[in-house]
């Protein structure tokens, strides 16, 4: 009888050790099933947000096209901020969204420094970021550095880099020899650290030199302009002028320069090419929430082109 309650022993034990790999097994599925169901879930919220987003942009350049080009300033209905709003289908909310505009050419642009693929540096653009970093506090150098990551030539400037520098970094990378696609590129360019991009980011942008009915230099809206890129433009303004006109013009701007107070004569032949009381190219950031899912959309607007049209020149999801 003993090797029978030997035999019933090892029968009990491969018993439980089956319904242990059962439930097990069946923990797994469950849990697999429900990571499934979770991440499908994810990826029809983002879907959805994705096309919230498009609809604001659908939105935005609705507003657009209703504006007055006359002139742009921060009192328009496209620069307004509006507060979230609820999503939904039909009465069923999903979450919230926001966007707003801003104004792309109330800052100096970078892309500026070399308004022609293969071309030579812009005098005026130099002169004119330098005057800014000099305001700012910053150095100089930037000017050479940003210019050498433009430029198609492998030859550094006095005060920049090109590969060489680059290659050595970890990682290592190359300069990009072409225009700033986004005033981010900033970070990856020599002498430009965190706290530098701090301060030069609410005063420069990144367009190409062709958007915006620009014709290789992008001008900037005074009306809009921060007190640093106005002083910046010419050294016959002071900063204490430009700070005066920034007060002076409020919200809602002036409608030509004849508005401007102590305007110097001088810097009339600079209006319509150099800067202006209209822009062309806005940016556009959407916020939304679907459940649990979050996505920001960056696009940038262009208005230059015939009649009522308006191009998407960036779109980015999650990125600026």
């Amino acid at each position: 009888m003993k090797p029978v309650k030997r035999q019933d022993g090892v029968a009990l034990v491969t018993a439980i050790l089956l319904v242990a790999i059962a439930t097990m097994l069946a923990t797994k599925l469950a849990w697999d099933n429900r990571v499934s169901m979770r991440r499908t879930e994810m990826i029809l919220e983002m879907e959805q947000a994705r096309l919230f987003a498009l609809g604001a942009e659908a939105v935005a350049i609705d507003v657009l096209r209703q504006d007055d080009k006359a002139f742009d300033n921060s009192s328009e209905d496209w620069a307004q901020v509006t507060p979230p709003v609820e999503i939904g289908i039909d009465e069923n909310v999903m979450g919230q969204m926001q966007g707003y505009m801003t104004d792309a050419q109330g800052r100096f642009n970078l892309n500026n420094l070399v308004p022609a693929p293969g071309g030579e540096p812009s005098e005026r653009a130099v002169q004119q970021f330098s005057r800014m970093l000099d305001i700012l506090g910053l150095d100089p150098g930037i000017v050479d550095a940003v210019i050498d990551w433009i430029d198609e030539d492998t030859l550094p400037r006095p005060g920049g880099v090109e590969d060489d520098f680059y290659t050595n970094q970890d990682p290592p990378y190359r300069a990009a020899n072409s225009y700033l696609r986004s005033v981010s590129e900033l970070r990856s360019i020599a002498n430009i650290d965190a706290e530098t991009y701090d301060l030069l980011l609410p005063h420069v942008t990144a367009l190409d030199p062709t958007w915006c009915g620009a014709n290789g230099v992008t001008p900037i809206n005074i009306n809009s302009a921060t007190a640093a890129v106005i002083e910046s433009i010419n050294e016959e303004i002071s900063s204490g002028q430009a700070q005066a006109w920034v007060e002076e013009r409020g919200e809602t701007g002036w409608e030509s320069f004849g508005d401007i107070t102590d305007w110097p004569a001088s810097l009339q032949p600079l209006v319509g090419s150099e800067v202006d009381v209209t822009s062309n190219c806005f940016e556009l950031k959407v916020l939304v929430n679907v459940g649990s899912s979050l996505l920001s959309m960056y696009s940038l607007l262009d208005r230059s082109g015939l009649g009522d049209e308006i191009s998407t020149r960036v779109r980015n999801f999650g990125l600026e």
